[in-house]
């Protein structure tokens, strides 16, 4: 009879290394992770040591390593089943998995302000102008990402297709991963901009998008650079007189009723 175990032909199985990066990634141990999952106390070990999971368990396993997002829902939503210690050491690990890139930071601030009432294409239009504005009053990026050119029309395609995925959640975003001024930042682009619905702001960021220079970056994808973006906006803030993160709202109140009326 042939054991149930990991062998070549179990092709899409998810695999004891990869259960073992589960572990690593979000420091838990296989009995934890088998509780959270409400499984029995031993079934992630006897994966480790060789038994093929079956295909809805390889996929709830799957769906946690390749998503943080997940299992930071699932670790909340199950904390009962953990020491506190223990819930401790992993939520620390998974947020600062999510938090690596800070334009994840600023997308759970803002829908944190927003307690979840967002969705994640108008999540995307709020981060392109938090973007443009670091750029041009601040001379510094806010996150590391491109503007991505792509059929779907949204800036930052993997974070907003991870969000379609994932849902809207609120998640903490502690003080090490956005800090005080940026804060301020999002919260002076979020006042001034989420008065408008998205048909207003994809109108906006159409016209934007037309006078700004498009490149490529090392691996050839479309993007608009943030250079382009940096000089474009220092343009629109000499234009609308916009010193400070005080006078952002002066440029979607002025800019969209000049569209409304033309």
């Amino acid at each position: 009879m042939m054991s149930n175990r990991y062998n070549f032909d179990n092709e899409g199985v998810i695999t004891s290394s990869e259960i073992k990066q589960i572990l690593e990634r979000y420091r838990i141990g296989k009995k934890p992770l088998a509780k959270l999952l409400g499984w029995g106390e031993t079934t992630i070990i006897r994966y480790m040591e060789g038994d093929i999971p079956t295909n809805e368990y390889s996929i709830k396993l799957k769906t946690l390593l390749d998503n943080p997002e997940f299992y930071y829902d699932l670790l909340i939503k199950r904390q009962d089943c953990l020491t506190n210690v223990a819930f401790k050491k992993s939520k620390n690990a998974v947020l600062s998995k999510i938090m690596a890139s800070k334009i994840y930071a600023a997308a759970y601030y803002i829908i944190n302000k927003c307690d979840a009432e967002i969705c994640p294409s108008y999540i995307q239009f709020l981060l392109y102008y938090i973007q443009a504005f670091s750029l041009a009053l601040y001379d510094v990026e806010i996150f590391q990402e491109d503007y991505s050119i792509n059929n779907e029309q949204m800036p930052y395609l993997k974070l907003y297709h991870t969000m379609k995925r994932c849902g809207i959640n609120t998640l903490e975003v502690r003080e090490e991963y956005l800090s005080e001024i940026e804060r301020e930042l999002v919260n002076a682009v979020h006042e001034a901009f989420s008065w408008y619905g998205p048909k207003a702001l994809n109108t906006l960021m159409g016209i934007e998008k037309s006078a700004l220079k498009i490149s490529r970056d090392r691996h050839n994808n479309k993007i608009i650079s943030k250079e382009s973006i940096m000089q474009y906006f220092k343009d629109i803030c000499e234009q609308y007189e916009i010193k400070t993160i005080d006078d952002i709202i002066k440029y979607p109140d002025q800019c969209i009723w000049d569209i409304r009326n033309n």
